[in-house]
C-alpha cells in the first residue's frame, strides 16, 4: 500500500494512537501444497460493530498485491490479485474475538514474502508477517549409465534428479566420504509453480560395486535428502577387441540367415568342401538337368 493510500486509510478512523494491532506469530514456514492461517489481533471492547470494521491483507512487493479486503463490514474482492482468487478466506467468526485470521490454501512458492495486516476499527494500525514456503527434495530419481570414454574404455554417468524449493545445492561423495562435487554438472530449471527441477550428473571411471551418494542440500532451511548409487557388478569396460568381436558375431548371424533364405527360396544347396576347407560350394538344384 502506497503512503498516500495508507494515510487515507488512517484518516477514516479516529484516535489512531489508541488503537494497536499485534501479531502472535510474526513468521510462518509452510510446505508447498499445504494450507496456512496467518493471524493478527486487535482490541474489541464489548460487542463488535461489524459495520465499523475494515480489514485489509496485502502482500508487500514492488507492486503491492491485494490479498483480501473487508470494508466497513462488507467483503470487497474487486481488486484482489489473480494469484489469490479462490484460495483465500477470512475467518469471519473470529472477528468478534479481535482476531483477523487469513487462510491461504494450496500454498505455492510464489506466496512467499511479507504480508501486511491492516485493521481499521475505532482507530487504525498494521503489522507485518513473513511467510516462507519450502518444498523438500524428497523424491530423487537416480540412474547409472555406461558411456564410451577415452582410449576405448567405458565411464559411468551417475545421474540424480529431483524437484523442490528453494534452489538446492547438490553434493557428491563416495563411500569413503571423498568429495566429488566439483566434477559434477548441475542444472536448474524453473518448473510448475516456480519449483526448481534440479539435475546433477557425475562422470566417473571407477571399479564395480563402488558406492556414491548424491545429497540435495537446502541451505535456507538447513535440510538435506540423499540417494545412494552403486556401480553395478554387470558393468564392463568396453575395448576395441570387444567391439569388433561383437560386430563379427552380428555379421556371421546375418550371413547364415541369408544363406538359409537362398536355400529355401531358390533351391540352392551348399556343402562344405572336404579337408576342413573354410570355403563353401553352392549347387543350384533348379538348373540340374537329368538326361
Amino acid at each position: 500500500m502506497k503512503m498516500i493510500e495508507l494515510f487515507k486509510f488512517y484518516s477514516e478512523f479516529c484516535f489512531p494512537a489508541l488503537f494497536t494491532v499485534e501479531v502472535p506469530q510474526p513468521q510462518y514456514i509452510v510446505e508447498y501444497g499445504s494450507n496456512v492461517t496467518m493471524e493478527c489481533r486487535f482490541r474489541v471492547n464489548g460487542e463488535l460493530k461489524l459495520q465499523e470494521l475494515s480489514v485489509i491483507w496485502e502482500k508487500k512487493e514492488e507492486h503491492t498485491k491485494e490479498v483480501y479486503k473487508l470494508h466497513k463490514g462488507k467483503e470487497n474482492l474487486n481488486n484482489q490479485h489473480s494469484n489469490y482468487r479462490g484460495r483465500v478466506n477470512l475467518l469471519k467468526e473470529k472477528l468478534q474475538l479481535g482476531q483477523s485470521m487469513l487462510q491461504i490454501t494450496n500454498v505455492k512458492p510464489t506466496d512467499a514474502g511479507t504480508y501486511l495486516c491492516l485493521i481499521g476499527y475505532e482507530g487504525a494500525d498494521y503489522k507485518t508477517i513473513t511467510l516462507q514456503v519450502k518444498a523438500p527434495y524428497r523424491n530423487i530419481t537416480k540412474r547409472t549409465v555406461t558411456v564410451q570414454g577415452t582410449a576405448g574404455h567405458s565411464e559411468w554417468e551417475l545421474i540424480c534428479q529431483s524437484e523442490g524449493y528453494p534452489k538446492a545445492e547438490v553434493i557428491w561423495h563416495n563411500g569413503e566420504h571423498q568429495d566429488f562435487s566439483a566434477k559434477a554438472n548441475t542444472t536448474y530449471e524453473a518448473g510448475t509453480d516456480q519449483l526448481y527441477s534440479v539435475t546433477s550428473t557425475l562422470k566417473t571411471n571407477t571399479s564395480v560395486n563402488e558406492t556414491f551418494h548424491c545429497v540435495f542440500w537446502n541451505k535456507e532451511f538447513k535440510e538435506n535428502t540423499s540417494a545412494i548409487l552403486i556401480i553395478p557388478v554387470g558393468s564392463r569396460r568396453i575395448n576395441g577387441r570387444h567391439y569388433f568381436a561383437t560386430a563379427g558375431a552380428v555379421l556371421v548371424l546375418f550371413g547364415s540367415s541369408l544363406l538359409f533364405m537362398l536355400w529355401v527360396k531358390k533351391g540352392i544347396h551348399f556343402f562344405f568342401l572336404p579337408y576342413f576347407s573354410p570355403f563353401l560350394m553352392f549347387v543350384d538344384t533348379n538348373r540340374i538337368e537329368i538326361s
